[in-house]
């Protein structure tokens, strides 16, 4: 009995430090090309670290801290915070303001950028 039940323990414990943390899920489900699903036609691709527009030539990258369910954006100057949360599929943002955003999931999004030929501009190179 003691050593099913210190297995159970040992199990339990692993399987706890093996889980991913919320957070990380949270941003991971961010990962990849997400298009307005409102009247804007808006195209956005997000990775680990940057958000782009890729649907603006050139198309800036624009890194982003993500801290909690936030995503913080440093946008030409000003400070945007979206709480990020999902609705099935639909990725919904929602600003300090209380503009929310809501986007769908894009499949074969990397073709948008091979089609239209577009490369990537940093933010610190607008200014050039």
């Amino acid at each position: 009995m003691k050593k099913k039940c210190f297995i159970s323990i040992a199990a339990f414990i692993m399987l706890s430090c093996m889980a991913s943390s919320p957070q990380q899920s949270l941003q991971s489900r961010l990962f990849g090309f997400w298009a307005s699903s409102g009247d804007e036609v808006t195209v956005l691709e997000i990775d680990k670290d940057s958000l782009y527009y890729v649907d603006e030539y050139p198309i800036v990258a624009m890194p982003y801290q993500f801290a909690g369910d936030s995503m913080t954006v440093d946008a030409y100057g000003t400070t945007i915070v979206q709480h990020i949360s999902f609705r099935k599929d639909t990725l919904v943002m929602k600003n300090q303001w209380g503009d929310v955003s809501r986007f769908v999931p894009v499949k074969g999004g990397l073709n948008i950028c091979k089609n239209y030929n577009v490369k990537v501009q940093k933010t610190a190179d607008i200014s050039k």
